[in-house]
């Protein structure tokens, strides 16, 4: 699969994508499959490949570089034909790698003005990994280099659809989406803070001056006092931080109750952002490890370079799991491994004596080895434990007609009808007189589950440190909130507020006007509406992130992508939009 994670898979990807040209590509197909033997590279991982199976992983390799050199669009497909019915004796249907080299393919050749090439290369990257998202992110480059724009424009829109149901990419789309919006989220409280502050700072710098003043010390020390007393904070670790939590206990009694909402809801946020962030951490430690894209691979039938060593790689985490071995059994039985996969098999059933599908499947070795007589052992009992089962009973009618037993097969044919004939009609259609089950396919929840305990290990923040770590933040809010409500009754009690000007609101001069616009949340934190300034701010900061998206959330491992020109645009456009509205909303209906 080429989605290998975030340790390794996502950098790999990425640096294939920055330097990889069409003349290289030839060097990545012979790694794609294994330059050196195959077997010997998958049984250092624990994974063995017979001789067989690394003959057509090599065969698959040669494939691969005759279409990746030769340029001759008539034969292209051909090639590719070759190449895919090779691929299928394997079990496999799609090649993730190798459609990704047919893009860069693509899109070298449309700058240098091959546009048949580049066609040819597209068209084989679809066969190669139909649906793919950057399928379509590369079709839009090759259209914008042609000159097409409007093909351009189509062709992004299909990529971001088929992102958006694609699993890999969807899966970091959500969770970029978290990070971002935590992120959002924060950094608009922040700014609301700052806006408060400027709205209020005034009247809060004016109450610490008469507090000082009203102590007995002379008014010349009044303002470097007031002014202290707002900016201490900086000289802390992390000082610009701890000067927003600061001003937000200072302004709380100059806040409306709107206001104090957001204030609330801010240091609820901070309080439960440290626990998402280490759960997602977690989340995406197994999602994206090695192991689990193996899964995701073999969900999709989908042959990478480093399947079989990451297959290797899960046995070797959870190596007492059965449900492990019967996976990998059906895996030796798709590479044709008939032996190996029949050892694991038995292993299964030793354990799990209960396991139908590995029972058909073990007289699916006997009876493709013309032993009858164990192959309808197995069905037999298969079919005693799973009732249910068409292919115990079809495929023990076949073991009654190798042993000349034919009213018995038509019986058990006739069964196997009974239990699902369109299925049966499908077997028959397709000549196949040997049907195997893919138990261990079925059981792939079950390994991610296993999976997920093995890597998150014992359950994080037992200790003191993790304890602290995680909900340190939800004292510190806690803290914040009593000590702003104390300040606010002592207050109250000694001495009150000076009250917030409104020149900013009520002014009606040019560059009082623009900067209502200009400057979002402003003038709803003099009037007290905290929740249109919080949103105010929200809004034009969303807007402004959308070009750096990628460095807020996650960058998708493809080398493909709409592209910051396009997410520039959608800023700007944004923006510009959202600054009329204000115009028509705020400013022309005062002048």
């Amino acid at each position: 699969m080429s989605r290998s994670g975030a340790e390794s898979g996502a950098r790999r990807a990425l640096r294939f994508a920055l330097t990889a040209t069409w003349a290289s590509l030839a060097t990545v197909s012979l790694g794609l499959f294994g330059a050196r033997p195959a077997s010997a590279a998958a049984q250092g991982s624990g994974f063995e490949l017979g001789d067989s199976v690394s003959r057509t992983l090599h065969q698959l390799q040669d494939q691969a570089v005759q279409w990746l050199v030769q340029s001759d669009p008539e034969h292209s497909g051909e090639r590719v034909t070759e190449l895919l019915e090779t691929a299928r004796t394997l079990g496999f249907e799609r090649f993730p790698d190798l459609a990704r080299g047919a893009l860069f393919r693509a899109v070298d050749g449309a700058r240098r003005g091959d546009f048949a090439l580049s066609r040819q290369a597209l068209a084989a990257a679809e066969r190669l990994d139909p649906g793919r998202p950057e399928i379509s992110f590369a079709s839009a480059t090759v259209a914008r280099i042609e000159g097409s724009y409007a093909t351009a424009a189509a062709k992004l829109v299909v990529g971001i659809g088929r992102t958006l149901t694609w699993p890999f990419e969807r899966r970091l789309l959500l969770e970029g989406a978290l990070l971002w919006s935590l992120w959002l989220l924060l950094a608009t409280a922040g700014l609301f803070l700052v806006i408060q502050m400027t709205a209020k700072g005034g009247a809060l710098l004016a109450d610490i001056g008469r507090i000082f003043s009203g102590s007995g010390r002379g008014s010349r020390f009044t303002v470097p006092f007031a002014v202290a007393v707002l900016v201490w904070p900086l000289v802390l670790p992390s000082g610009f931080i701890w000067l927003l939590l600061w001003w937000s206990v200072l302004l709380w009694g100059y806040a409306s109750a709107s206001e104090r909402t957001v204030l609330a809801g801010a240091w609820l946020l901070l309080a439960a952002a440290p626990p998402l962030l280490a759960e997602q951490r977690q989340r995406l430690a197994i999602a994206l490890s090695p192991p689990a894209l193996a899964l995701d691979s073999l969900e999709r039938r989908e042959l990478s370079g480093d399947l079989f060593n990451d297959l290797g790689t899960l046995r070797t985490l959870v190596p007492d799991s059965f449900a492990v071995r019967q996976l990998a059994a059906d895996i030796h039985r798709h590479l044709g491994q008939w032996e190996r996969a029949r050892e694991l098999y038995q292993e299964v059933i030793q354990k799990e004596p209960g396991n139908s599908a590995a029972l058909v499947d073990v007289g699916a070795y006997y009876l493709v080895r013309h032993e009858y007589a164990q192959a309808i052992e197995q069905f037999k009992r298969a079919g005693e434990i799973d009732p249910t089962s068409a292919e115990a009973q079809y495929n023990l009618s076949w073991a009654y007609r190798g042993s000349y037993r034919f009213e018995e097969a038509e019986r058990a044919d006739a069964q196997a009808r009974v239990r699902d004939r369109s299925l049966v009609e499908g077997w028959v259609q397709r000549s196949e007189r040997v049907v195997s089950v893919d138990g261990g396919f079925e059981r792939i929840p079950e390994i991610r589950s296993q999976l997920e305990v093995r890597i998150a290990g014992p359950v994080p923040g037992h200790r003191s440190g993790d304890l602290l770590r995680r909900y340190g933040t939800a004292g510190l809010a806690l803290g914040l909130l009593l000590a702003a409500l104390g300040l606010d009754v002592l207050r109250r009690n000694r001495q009150g507020y000076s009250a917030v000007p409104l020149d900013l609101k009520l002014g009606s001069r040019p560059w009082q006007c623009w900067l209502r616009v200009l400057l979002p949340g402003l003038p709803s934190a003099e009037v007290g509406d905290g929740f249109r300034g919080f949103c105010a701010v929200l809004v034009a900061l969303a807007l402004a992130s959308i070009p750096f998206l990628p460095r807020l959330g996650f960058r998708l491992p493809s080398g493909f992508g709409p592209g910051q020109g396009v997410a520039g645009s959608v800023a700007l456009v944004g923006l510009v939009t959202y600054f009329i509205a204000r115009y028509r909303f705020d400013l022309a209906n005062e002048i």
